[in-house]
């Protein structure tokens, strides 16, 4: 689920032209911490899905990959 989750996360950062500094500020983490949960250093919380989800405009089912539609946001 993590690899889903990552490889998303990073298609809908390069289809909007957004760096993780830029996600990680929109979700009010720290840009280490965002890095850290990507790299597999740290696990994606619920409330990290959450968070990543409204601010992409997608579920947190497409973000864990249950889910193969994003809503046409990506």
């Amino acid at each position: 689920m993590h690899n889903v989750t990552v490889h998303r996360l990073n298609e809908l950062e390069k289809n909007r032209g957004l760096s993780q500094r830029e996600v990680a500020a929109g979700i009010n983490m720290a840009e280490q911490t965002y890095s850290n949960k990507k790299n597999r250093i740290r696990p994606f919380s619920i409330k990290d899905y959450i968070a990543l989800a409204d601010f992409f405009h997608v579920s947190v089912d497409y973000l864990m990959g249950r889910d193969d539609s994003d809503g046409g946001a990506a």
